[in-house]
């Protein structure tokens, strides 16, 4: 039986989570499949599903939530972990709803903040790098742009109350049902609010982005594995499908140091070098979904000619896509090789590849990570 069921609202999310999991020594299966299995493996502690509904309008993304939650519920799965965009993009207060009604009678502790990524909360107020969420860039996301900064409000409007804003240190133990929204500006901040519901007798629901995952999976009373060690990558194909900014700095950057380019053309790649390198594409102008799906088949293309080892996908909806062209195969996390940069490993087999052993996938979310953060995760996965 899984211990833990995580539901994600975008690939990216779901991967984050699962490397988190993972790391701690609670083996995990990533699925875009929305369902649970009744014959698990008896060695995964922590079932992650995508569940694709960051674009959906906010009654279907909670049908399918609470679908999935009231399976976990009726399989005795102990424990859920609702992933909520760092940026309050998508469903928050329909999912979180959703999650509440599959598991009735609980409390559930909201952990907005990230600040590993820039993402703090103070009284009740996302900021990101110091500036409100609704005054940054995500205010003009094209799929999901965010119009308040004050979670309690966003959650009242969505219908959920009570939304109670706290903060570690008031934090209960033995709170009555509610969502309790907490502050944090610091990891500090969430490792307190980490101990205060792995220590109480009523929190068994948790949601916010992956950071609060890391504090929390090694503080739940789980039996433990080790957890697996990062690959080495030879080769590896780079793939940019986000039109956040923060990415296209990072391909630019990458592009003056030292890493090579192919170009994609129609439905296939012209590989015709070796490393890693960067997967040039044009599609014009076309609407974003469009555009990932035909991104995807230059991705797959290549992949089925050349032995790569990984692909590194920026945007979920890209990595998405690519899964979708390889049948949705099962995806083993194993670890973050950079904060916010999971590494997850598909069967050699299910991933349609050429060579020996299992396709990497490395993803991360459009906005997250430093400029060079292609030069960190090559040179940690390349390590002799």
């Amino acid at each position: 039986m899984y211990r833990v069921l995580a539901l994600a609202d975008d690939l990216t999310g779901a991967l984050e989570v699962g490397a988190k999991f993972a790391a701690a020594g609670l083996p995990s299966s990533v699925t875009t499949r929305r369902s649970i299995p009744t014959d698990a493996d008896q060695k995964t502690a922590v079932l992650v599903i995508d569940t694709e509904t960051r674009h959906l309008a906010p009654e279907p993304a909670r049908a399918c939530v609470l679908e999935l939650a009231r399976a976990g519920f009726d399989q005795g799965i102990p424990y859920v972990y609702k992933k909520a965009d760092s940026t309050l993009r998508g469903n928050i207060a329909s999912e979180i709803s959703a999650v509440m009604e599959g598991y009735p009678d609980l409390p559930l502790l909201y952990m907005p903040a990230y600040p590993a990524m820039g993402r703090t909360v103070r009284g009740g107020t996302l900021h990101v790098d110091g500036v409100p969420v609704n005054e940054s860039a995500f205010a003009q996301d094209l799929l999901n742009a965010v119009r308040t900064a004050n979670i309690p409000q966003l959650l009242s409007e969505g219908g959920l109350k009570p939304a109670i804003s706290t903060t570690p240190a008031e934090l209960e133990t033995s709170p009555p049902t509610a969502v309790y929204v907490c502050d944090a500006t610091s990891e500090s901040d969430l490792e307190v609010a980490a101990r205060k519901f792995a220590q109480s007798e009523r929190f068994r629901l948790a949601a916010g982005p992956a950071g609060f995952v890391g504090h929390l999976a090694p503080l739940l009373d789980l039996p433990r594995t080790a957890p697996p060690g990062m690959p080495m990558v030879r080769r590896a194909l780079v793939v940019n499908g986000s039109l956040n900014e923060v990415s296209a700095r990072q391909i630019s950057y990458a592009r003056g140091h030292g890493f090579s380019s192919i170009v994609a053309s129609g439905n296939g790649a012209e590989v015709g070098c070796y490393g890693w390198v960067i997967l040039e594409h044009d599609f014009g102008k076309c609407k974003p979904f469009d555009y990932a799906a035909r991104l995807s088949k230059s991705v797959c293309s290549a992949l089925r000619r050349e032995e790569f080892d990984a692909v590194i996908v920026f945007g979920g909806d890209t990595a998405y896509a690519i899964l979708e062209e390889l049948g949705h195969p099962e995806m083993r996390p194993i670890g973050e090789v950079v904060e916010g940069v999971p590494v997850s490993a598909i069967a050699r087999k299910a991933a349609g590849r050429k060579g020996e052993g299992p396709l990497y996938l490395i993803s991360k979310a459009g906005g997250f990570g430093p400029i060079d953060v292609l030069h960190l995760i090559r040179t940690n996965l390349t390590r002799g």
